[in-house]
């Protein structure tokens, strides 16, 4: 038949309702492992109709139902119906040629609707089932780094650095995490790893860079944070560090120049104003000083080392009055700090306890940490979706702080499997 006859055919097959013959016409003769590979192959194309109708013909088959059942939740994820195709890739869970990719298209899906719980338990049991299963050791690595659980995050990236050697994203993923709980030395060393693979000359390079160059700061390593930085390009953030490097390596016009190129840039970038204010104060400046840390204080009330700098220059001023009331915020801050720290800390290793996360939520929104506190409670309504405090406790908190003043943090969050099957031959 030619194809220009299928149009004549095609109503009266729709007519009779018979999709396992529409199925024959999309489709040549084809073995069952041909029609699964077939189905794979569309599934990976978005074509939707070829997908169907090799899951009707593999429907057929009672060896087959549970492939059928598998590509049946590919085009239900396709199309946005995400219960569905939770059901869908049930249908799967029995046959041991499907069950791993059943249980890791269901864990990739509870993780993208945030369902923390029921991520980490589908996806470990994945793990046992497949140990080398890339995409979900990734997964499972972003979902305990996501409830908080760093040390079994970091447990995770390091298995996938094993085996992917050549993927920067779990270095510098684990990098960050360090960083985070200040283990600056793990974690210049973890961010020199990644910058060595990183893609060339590439945003994410650059962001790497700076990066590594503030981790090298925090370990008074200047030559070497300067060596680092000089490939972090010239956003603010980077400019501003290499200011105060310079300026840590008394080389204060070199550190002027560049807080101004940084300042031009980002009028309230912290660590250059936190420069542009010593080198005003060298020159004898010092209300010019106070002129800019006032300003940035504006954008960032909470950023201690900014009081500080308030304190010394009014103190300079003999303003002791208004030093001191600098010094209370600031010691009301670090206060506040401290026990933030602490509560996280206390949470590197849990990874069940819903109700501490949402102690840490309050104390970061306290802080003015507001993606921060988005994140801890998030973590608690994905580690307890039956219990309504958490929910509640995100609704109240969104109400406060709408969705456009929060972001995610892009870095840390792995790139979805998405609708793909796994690379995994049945």
């Amino acid at each position: 038949m030619k194809i220009t006859a299928k149009s004549t055919v095609f109503p009266l097959i729709l007519a009779a309702g018979s999709a396992v013959a529409l199925a024959a016409l999309l489709l040549p003769a084809q073995s069952p492992a041909e029609l699964w590979k077939t189905g794979r192959s569309a599934v990976g194309q978005n074509d939707w109709k070829t997908a169907t109708a090799a899951a009707d013909q593999l429907q057929k088959l009672p060896e087959w139902k549970a492939h059928a059942g598998l590509l049946r939740g590919y085009i239900a994820r396709g199309n946005g119906q995400l219960n569905q195709a939770l059901l869908l890739f049930s249908t799967a869970n029995d046959n041991p040629a499907t069950r791993t990719e059943a249980y890791f298209q269901a864990g990739s899906i509870c993780y993208q609707q945030q369902q923390f719980a029921q991520a980490t338990l589908l996806l470990r049991q994945v793990l046992e089932w497949q140990p080398g299963h890339l995409d979900a050791l990734r997964l499972l690595a972003a979902s305990w780094y996501d409830i908080g659980a760093m040390e079994k995050a970091i447990q995770k990236l390091s298995e996938v650095s094993k085996l992917a050697p050549a993927d920067y994203r779990p270095l510098y993923m684990q990098a960050s995490i360090l960083k985070d709980f200040e283990r600056f030395e793990d974690s210049a060393i973890a961010f020199k790893a990644a910058a060595e693979i990183a893609p060339p000359d590439s945003p994410v390079a650059r962001e790497i860079q700076t990066e590594w160059g503030d981790c090298l700061i925090k370990l008074r390593r200047w030559d070497q944070a300067l060596a680092a930085l000089e490939k972090a390009g010239d956003q603010p953030e980077a400019l501003a560090l290499k200011a105060q490097t310079m300026y840590s390596l008394r080389r204060f016009d070199e550190a002027d120049a560049l807080a101004e190129q940084a300042l031009a840039k980002d009028p309230a970038q912290p660590d250059a104003v936190l420069v542009a204010a010593a080198t005003r104060e060298r020159r004898s400046q010092a209300t010019a000083g106070l002129e800019l840390l006032t300003d940035c204080l504006k954008k960032h009330p909470f950023d201690l080392r900014l009081h500080h700098r308030m304190a010394d220059l009014l103190a300079a001023l003999n303003r002791p009055a208004e030093a001191e009331l600098f010094r209370n915020r600031a010691a009301e801050i670090a206060a506040i700090r401290t026990k933030l720290s602490a509560a996280q800390q206390a949470l590197v290793r849990d990874s069940s306890t819903a109700q501490k996360r949402l102690e840490i939520a309050a104390v970061a929104e306290q802080l003015g940490e507001i993606n921060t506190a988005e994140q801890w409670l998030r973590a608690a309504v994905g580690m307890a979706p039956d219990q309504p405090e958490p929910r509640t406790a995100l609704q109240q908190f969104l109400q406060r702080h709408p969705p456009a003043q929060n972001s995610n943090n892009p870095k840390l969050n792995p790139q979805s499997a998405g609708n793909q099957p796994a690379d995994t031959e049945f």
